[in-house]
């Protein structure tokens, strides 16, 4: 993945914040009207580029490749 869309820019910023936080506490999160099922299609390529890890029970973390992306994404 080379380059981020804003939303999954601001998915990134959410679970920097976060230890593990499922799609719908994402959705929440982001105070927009974006549909769980965008942020979870998101969420799945944000996973296969290898920026965030799903846990069990659907919780996404994010990854240190995925902080580094998100830092030079802030910069």
């Amino acid at each position: 993945m080379t380059s981020l869309s804003a939303q999954e820019r601001s998915i990134l910023a959410v679970l920097e914040t976060t230890q593990a936080i499922t799609v719908a506490e994402i959705a929440t999160a982001l105070e927009i009207t974006i549909h769980p099922m965008t942020v979870d299609r998101h969420c799945r390529a944000l996973q296969r580029a290898g920026y965030v890890n799903r846990r069990p029970g659907g919780a996404y973390t994010l990854t240190c490749s995925g902080a580094s992306v998100r830092q030079a994404a802030a910069d």
